[in-house]
């Protein structure tokens, strides 16, 4: 290659890759199909206009560089199999990839042979390579346009699933049209049986490295990418055209071992696939001429048509017969279906492929893909939004919650939302467990991580879903929530669980979601509730009246408040409260009489040094000596004053059975200051269990939300008896 071949070639390369993957950007802001824009864009940068994208510069690379980024695509769709989706989808999906699958395959088929007088091999060719409607063009459809159940989940299914159905039709078809003469059924069965088995081998020692630990944590995205190269690569060195079926395989192989890190392995799939996507779009329109489309001419005009409105119609009248839908839903069905991004590559590729060979009318095959594409995108992708309105499909707004944390209090929580404000509520939790009992309990709860958004988004069960609360144990876990759906929910829709003590130390923006500062973390508050130690009840509040204390959240004709303040009459049409007993506080039951002091001494260390007395003489066991070393450590490391003039030093020791609590109060300040500057005054000394790390975080906690409250933190400063300071805690608003 000369030197002006090389820049034109590197030029082409460049602008490919830049350009696909900031469209594909631009795409996911407006929400809108990426092929849109990459066809767009291609047709743009080619040598028709722009003259930035050469493709034919790249000679004989382009079609093994195509051949690659279609595996690893196919690759990435293997991967995102998801097998349960199968087993748990609703009969008319299953017909849609069964007997819908054959109806579009077969007609298409029939249709190109009677208008075009194909041989029936390239006619059945032609027509797998539109069976696929794919998730990259259904789902940002069925985001913008909102339709109603089932529709939602039979589209979404249908483009999710179908993929790997159409995509092993294609190869199967491509394999026999391009074996040819004699030996047709030879390569075709030698491809089918290599690919396969490569796969296969591959997908299995993907799984085998990971399931032992033998790639490094860092590298556990990358691994899998080069071994689909390599899988593909020798493929196709063992048997030309096998590598798609190859990578396909190995990557559905990889998917249904679920290792741990298969989400993190997606992720940067993904990524790369975005890449590959719309660096190989924009190279394969830009090939795209006005010359092969006007050859294309009314017969494939009406070819179009015909998968349009007689083909599509028939698959859903196949696939829905005897089914309870009415001919609203049927109709929709019939007029929804875009084609994406694995049909437009697998044609281009086949089409380069056949080319190659010398096969006649092998640019056919693109170019009545690509005119199905933007046919079905742009004239469905525009009307399918005014039809559902026009036959009464459209969602109605989305008021419902999303619970994230299927422990007893969210189950509660949820249970309020459902029968107080009639609202659909949807618990989700990582652990299996937890979702298991919430649906023994009757709720709607799911299996799967709350952090991943666009996978929630695709959940059916997640239509609808208007709110967010994050219920889990760790702060930083719910503010990260919290941030991510606020993009999609809006940020005075989101909400999460925060303890005092955390609240310092979070971010401003974060601060109008946090709520419920006051209570304990969601895993002690629910192990509490099973053991009778608080109690939730739901009560009726006569109008505007002033919600009684521990309400915590309030709810009537499809509404919910949650934390509302203290002392203020409830909102007009909010007639129901959800109120919280707690017998007893964590704080109080850990208090002794004879823990509690007065000093005057200005040095921490000798204060300390009392307190520890003071917990050695209530259990013996407590080797005194240790434990103040211990605590003396800890102070060099990081100061337990909290604020406010209040300090918080805390240990675990296996001596104590229970959290204990001594309390000292010093008439002077002591020689250290809390981040505020504030002198401290006031030290709580706890000694927990070392097998009850929650419980201590409760009642430091507990203490945090007491002392939060400037006249209970003067009560326990003029308190001269151990009575006086149960009294200052009693006091202590419940929302301080």
């Amino acid at each position: 290659m000369v030197a002006g071949q090389e820049s034109e070639a590197l030029l082409t390369l460049s602008a490919s890759v830049s350009a696909g993957v900031l469209l594909v950007a631009l795409s996911r802001r407006l929400n809108l199909s990426a092929i849109v824009l990459l066809l767009a864009g291609g047709v743009l940068l080619g040598p028709q206009c722009l003259g930035l994208v050469h493709p034919d510069s790249l000679g004989q690379v382009l079609r093994p560089l195509v051949s690659l980024s279609v595996g690893l695509i196919l690759f990435e769709g293997g991967l995102s199999l998801d097998l349960q989706g199968y087993r748990s989808a609703s009969r008319v999906i299953i017909r849609l990839l069964t007997a819908g699958v054959l109806v579009t395959w077969l007609c298409t088929a029939l249709a190109a042979r009677l208008l075009f007088g194909f041989d029936m091999g390239f006619a059945v060719l032609t027509g797998s390579l539109v069976i696929v409607t794919g998730p990259t063009v259904i789902v940002p459809l069925l985001k913008r346009i909102k339709v109603r159940q089932p529709l939602h989940s039979i589209l979404h299914w249908e483009g999710v699933l179908i993929d790997p159905i159409g995509v092993f039709i294609a190869i199967l078809c491509f394999e026999w049209v391009g074996g040819g003469g004699q030996s047709a059924l030879g390569l075709f069965l030698m491809r089918v049986v290599a690919g396969g088995a490569l796969g296969l081998a591959g997908g299995a020692v993907m799984a085998w490295l990971i399931r032992r630990r033998l790639v490094h944590e860092e590298l556990i995205a990358i691994v899998p990418l080069a071994l689909a190269v390599l899988v593909f690569a020798l493929s196709e060195t063992v048997v030309s055209q096998s590598g798609l079926l190859a990578t396909t395989t190995a990557g559905f192989v990889l998917g249904a071992s679920r290792p741990v890190e298969l989400r993190q392995i997606r992720l940067f799939k993904a990524a790369i696939t975005d890449l590959l996507i719309g660096a190989l779009f924009v190279v394969l329109a830009a090939r795209l001429g006005p010359g092969q489309f006007a050859a294309f001419g009314p017969r494939g005009a009406i070819l179009v048509a015909a998968v349009m409105l007689v083909v599509r119609p028939l698959n859903i009248l196949a696939s829905t017969l005897g089914e309870p839908l009415d001919w609203r839903h049927r109709a929709f069905l019939a007029w929804v279906a875009p084609r994406g991004i694995v049909a437009a590559s697998m044609s281009s590729l086949f089409a380069l492929a056949l080319a190659g060979r010398g096969i006649e009318n092998a640019a056919f095959l693109e170019t009545f893909t690509y005119s199905v594409i933007v046919s079905t995108v742009l004239v469905q992708g525009l009307t399918a939004g005014p039809l559902a309105g026009a036959l009464g499909l459209s969602r109605p707004a989305a008021t419902g919650w999303m619970i994230v944390g299927a422990h007893r209090f969210g189950q509660r929580i949820t249970g309020f939302i459902n029968e107080a404000a009639g609202l659909p509520a949807v618990l989700v939790d990582t652990n299996p467990r937890a979702v298991r009992e919430a649906r023994q309990a009757g709720l709607i709860a799911l299996a799967m991580d709350a952090r991943d958004v666009e996978g929630a988004e695709d959940r059916p069960e997640l239509q609808g879903i208007g709110h967010l609360l994050a219920l889990t144990d760790n702060e930083d876990l719910n503010n990260l929530l919290c941030r991510r759906w606020a993009g999609n929910l809006g940020r005075y829709r989101v909400f999460g669980w925060h303890s005092a003590v955390g609240a310092a130390d979070s971010d401003p923006e974060a601060a109008s979601s946090m709520i419920w500062q006051h209570l304990p973390r969601p895993s002690v508050l629910s192990s509490d509730l099973d053991q009778q130690r608080a109690t939730l009840t739901l009560v009726d509040l006569p109008g505007q009246a002033v919600p009684p204390r521990g309400t915590l959240a309030l709810a009537g004709r499809g509404r919910v408040v949650l934390d509302p303040p203290a002392s203020r009459p409830a909102p007009a049409g909010l007639n129901r409260a959800l109120v919280m007993e707690r017998r007893g506080s964590y704080l109080i039951e850990a208090l002794r009489p004879e823990l509690f002091l007065c000093l005057e001494t200005r040095d921490l260390a000798e204060l300390l040094a009392a307190m520890v007395d003071r917990l050695v003489s209530v259990v013996p066991q407590l080797p005194g000596g240790e434990l103040l070393r211990e605590l003396l450590e800890r102070e060099k490391v990081f100061s337990s004053a909290i604020g406010s003039g209040v300090a918080i030093p805390h240990v675990y020791h296996r001596a104590v059975q229970a959290r204990l609590c001594a309390l000292a109060r010093v008439s002077e300040a002591l020689d250290v200051a809390g981040m505020d500057g504030a002198p401290v005054r006031l030290v709580f000394l706890l000694v927990g269990p070392p097998g009850d790390p929650q419980g201590h975080l409760a009642l430091i906690a507990e203490i945090a939300r007491v002392v939060s409250d400037a006249p209970t933190r003067a009560r326990l400063l003029e308190a001269a008896t151990f009575d006086a300071v149960l009294g200052a805690i009693r006091a202590a608003p419940p929302g301080a």
